[in-house]
């Protein structure tokens, strides 16, 4: 085969103009090398520091040789940034991570970057020698609604990004999980003061769903929830029945459903009352109300429960469910507009003749 020579002379930087400083040094190098494969050859024998001049020489040729180096290392960059996934729901850790094209030959620092808080990652990650990526955590936070974010991984001079959506955590919802009317039993025709519980305070105005099993003992179709509060009162009017019925009221909301069983009694003569009590007091010396809210107890109870399911805008009430013979007691609340309401007022005492 025939040879192929090249003379290349190499000489150390500082020398070139001094022969008698001037050093050569021969390698063999094979034919097939490319160009680049070749300079990387030279300075892999001779240095960084050496010049290519025009003394001494480096044969380059076919055939038998020792090799003096391997190939040019090729340089790694930044290939992507990852975290597995486009979007994140509610606050939660996921692990992400980022890649070069190659492996590192020393230490490799990758800056990153959040285009919001919502999503928060380190300011930097580092690839170690020899390794092609490195993990980081990307922390999502609590959001009203869903965010775009975008992680930006920046290295050598080259940028990456990855976009991940951050989406709000579902809410349990927010169920009746009690119906109390208080008694057990009701005797027409009368009206008894309800409530309904919900599992937690409602952040905005809620209605609850009210029916009957039976038109005689009926309840308005709905009882509002003030923002911030957890229950609502209404009133159940029961009429004259002859003779003894249970009744299921029930409240609903958001798909579940809670009742409370009643037994309607017949009504005796000395059930029925010809007396009503008129409720009246002073407003309140503040702004922003809403109405007023009645309560009432009765002797032998140990509650006192609400009469208008409605809130009462005027400053004066009619009860109209007392009966003969028996001791009421009454106090009345504040609502304001926000829904808040107030300590009760002082407690007054009604007794109804027979």
């Amino acid at each position: 085969m025939s040879q192929f020579r090249t003379r290349v002379q190499l000489c150390l930087n500082g020398f070139a103009q001094r022969p008698e400083h001037k050093k050569e040094k021969s390698i063999r190098i094979p034919r097939n090398f490319t160009f680049a494969k070749r300079v990387g050859v030279l300075l892999a024998v001779c240095g960084v520091s050496a010049a290519l001049c025009g003394c001494g020489g480096v044969t380059f040729a076919s055939g038998n040789l020792a090799r003096a180096t391997s190939d040019a290392t090729t340089l790694a960059s930044l290939s992507k940034v990852s975290c597995g996934t486009q979007s994140l729901t509610g606050p939660q850790t996921k692990a992400c991570s980022v890649y070069l094209t190659a492996a590192a030959s020393s230490s490799t620092v990758v800056t990153l970057k959040s285009s919001n808080v919502a999503l928060r990652v380190p300011s930097s990650v580092t690839v170690p020698a020899g390794a092609m990526t490195a993990g980081f955590n990307a922390v999502s936070s609590s959001v009203s609604q869903t965010v775009s974010v975008t992680i930006t991984a920046v290295a050598g001079g080259v940028t990456r990004t990855v976009v991940i959506s951050v989406y709000p955590a579902p809410t349990s919802a927010i169920v009746p999980s009690k119906l109390s009317c208080g008694t057990q039993s009701l005797t027409g025709p009368t009206t008894k003061a309800c409530s309904v519980y919900l599992s937690a305070p409602v952040k905005t105005t809620t209605a609850v769903s009210l029916s009957s099993s039976s038109s005689s003992l009926t309840v308005p179709a709905q009882a509002t929830v003030y923002a911030g509060s957890s229950t609502a009162g209404f009133t159940a009017t029961a009429s004259t029945v002859t003779s003894s019925k249970t009744v299921s009221l029930t409240a609903t909301l958001n798909g579940v459903s809670q009742s409370t069983s009643i037994q309607l009694l017949a009504a005796t003569s000395t059930s029925t009352s010809t007396y009503n009590v008129n409720l009246s007091w002073a407003a309140p010396a503040i702004t922003g109300i809403a109405g007023y809210r009645v309560y009432r107890e009765s002797s032998g109870s140990t509650t006192f429960q609400a009469l208008n399911s409605a809130l009462d805008t005027q400053t004066a009430y009619v009860d109209s469910s007392v009966q003969n013979g028996h001791t009421y007691y009454y106090r009345v609340t504040t609502i304001d507009k926000s829904g808040l309401e107030s300590p009760p007022s002082g407690t007054i005492s009604i007794s109804v003749p027979n």
